[in-house]
């Protein structure tokens, strides 16, 4: 399905539109709705779900000028205003969660509560990361004798092939979002929030933990054997946690 939103041409799915008890799944980057089709095939068939494509991904257009998070917050909030959605369950993966974890900030009222799996929302290198690089400095050399993406591996920077291969306009909106960090605020949150993580995650290493800590009202689920890429390696492990959400948050 297609709509037009703040002059963006948007693509979005909505399974079960008669249902009034709604989710909203955002991508993340160098993703797009194709890949999570198969997670709304196994939720609950008395909730509406809807996916959409953020801008500059997919088949939606990209946004205006040199947007940032916010611009990517109102974009969807406009959208769900479009819809006229209320009290719904927002759910963002990785860079999505990072929007998601920001609408929730700026928006509480439209929402009945929110779900980040595995999400960019703290963008700093934490000490551990700090000590890797002190250290690589010094024992570099040796990286060259391990297996492709060691170096990366290592550093907790793995990205995966989808997440590398950026058009020029995404080259542009991830120079921004990359520096948008949400960690002051998470106090703020002021709607119940459950947290998916993978334990093998190398591309956000598990912050889960410390989000579960310092959001009020949150939960933590950890996916063990999962990478950043939950939705495709563990598809039904997924859904039914998020199922046990839905069951949890609509009562």
């Amino acid at each position: 399905m297609q709509t037009v939103v703040n002059g963006v041409l948007t693509n979005y799915s909505d399974i079960n539109p008669k249902q009034k008890k709604t989710v909203v799944i955002l991508h993340g980057w160098g993703s797009s709705i194709s890949y999570w089709i198969p997670l709304s095939n196994l939720l609950s068939p008395k909730i509406r779900t809807i996916l959409i494509d953020l801008p500059g991904f997919g088949s939606t257009g990209p946004l205006p000028g040199q947007p940032d998070v916010p611009e990517y917050t109102n974009f969807v909030r406009s959208f769900t205003q479009k819809l006229n959605l209320k009290n719904f369950i927002l759910v963002g993966h990785s860079f999505g969660g990072q929007i998601t974890l920001d609408y929730a900030l700026k928006y509480p009222e439209d929402l009945n509560s929110i779900v980040l799996i595995a999400p960019a929302a703290i963008r700093e290198r934490s000490k551990l990361v700090q000590t890797k690089i002190k250290l690589t400095k010094i024992i570099k050399p040796l990286f060259s004798l391990l297996p492709h993406n060691g170096f990366e591996k290592f550093l907790g920077w793995y990205t995966p092939k989808d997440y590398s291969n950026s058009n020029e306009y995404q080259k542009k909106v991830i120079g921004k979002i990359v520096v948008y960090n949400l960690k002051s605020y998470l106090g703020d949150v002021k709607v119940p929030t459950d947290i998916i993580w993978g334990s093998e995650d190398f591309v956000i290493p598990n912050m889960g933990k410390y989000l579960a800590e310092n959001i009020p009202d949150s939960h933590l689920y950890v996916i063990y054997g999962a990478n950043h890429l939950i939705h495709l390696s563990h598809l039904r492990q997924l859904a039914d946690i998020i199922n046990q959400i839905i069951a949890k948050r609509y009562v």
